[in-house]
């Protein structure tokens, strides 16, 4: 208990004394207008979207493959391959 009242402490101490331009950049402050920063960063955020965006789709594109898939089942294999036969033949094993 003393150990973790003395690293609260410690970090409380390291937070005050910390100085004021090292506790965010000017991103974070909404500065960066023209900046290569500022450009960077929008361009990393758009490319974000377009891959969350990519991969809703394919969630999406898989869940609509199931749906069509349980309302339109494949046909039984043994039934395809019984099909042309008609009844079996009386001396004959199946």
């Amino acid at each position: 208990m003393k150990l973790s009242r003395l690293i609260a402490l410690l970090a409380g101490l390291f937070v005050f004394a910390a100085n004021s331009s090292a506790q965010a950049c000017s991103a974070c402050y909404g500065d960066t207008s023209g900046s290569k920063m500022g450009n960077a960063a929008a361009v990393g955020i758009f490319a974000m979207v377009v891959i969350m965006f990519l991969m809703l789709g394919v969630i999406a594109a898989f869940g609509w493959r199931l749906a069509y898939l349980a309302k339109h089942p494949l046909p039984d294999y043994n039934e395809l391959l019984n099909e042309g036969e008609g009844e079996p033949n009386p001396g004959t094993s199946s």
